[in-house]
């Protein structure tokens, strides 16, 4: 290595530690780009498993819990007031999405099919949810296990989503179903899968 590329490592390291000794406690251990805001109401746990990308932000009251998973938010994202992520399968937001305050997504599912057994000692699944680009999830709309939106969907505010989204669908209701398209006027509404 030259001189010159050393001294940029160096460089380079120190910023490093420097911002990690200048970061919150309570976000220490998260990565978390640049530009993006994190509420100091906000709580994140199992910060080694959340990513948060670049000109984000996470509003009051959020909470991101990875129960052993992860939990990724892509670039320019904003998580409103009292969204909470349950994580344990997996959860991956993609860039540009929008979660309206009381959305919730839970990446695990409690099995409850033996009658002799408590449902708290029955096995839980944990498939994950993955959210496309430039998707919008309505206020206090749920996203359940297993579950994967594609890019431009739009979930309506209180929808219950139990099955995958098509990309550029409009859904609403408990189960959700697809109400329209956002685009491609004339064309065949997809149904849920």
């Amino acid at each position: 290595m030259s001189a010159t590329g050393h001294h940029r490592a160096v460089a380079a390291a120190g910023r490093l530690l420097r911002s990690a000794a200048t970061a919150p406690q309570r976000l220490r251990g998260a990565t978390i780009g640049s530009g993006t805001y994190v509420s100091p109401r906000a709580a994140l746990r199992e910060r080694r498993r959340v990513v948060i990308g670049a000109r984000s932000a996470v509003g009051r009251y959020v909470e991101l819990l990875p129960q052993g998973g992860s939990i990724r938010i892509g670039d320019d994202c904003s998580l409103h007031n009292f969204v909470m992520l349950y994580g344990a399968g997996g959860i991956t937001v993609g860039d540009g999405c929008r979660i309206a305050t009381g959305a919730l997504i839970v990446a695990f599912n409690h099995g409850f099919a033996d009658l002799d057994t408590p449902i708290r000692h029955q096995p839980i699944t944990a498939l994950g949810v993955t959210i496309g680009r430039d998707v919008w999830i309505g206020a206090r709309a749920i996203v359940l296990d297993g579950v994967r939106v594609g890019d431009g969907a739009v979930i309506g505010a209180g929808a219950v989503v139990t099955r995958d989204v098509p990309p550029g669908c409009v859904v609403a209701g408990n189960p959700a179903r697809v109400i329209r398209e956002r685009t491609g006027a004339g064309q065949p509404v997809p149904t849920l899968r």
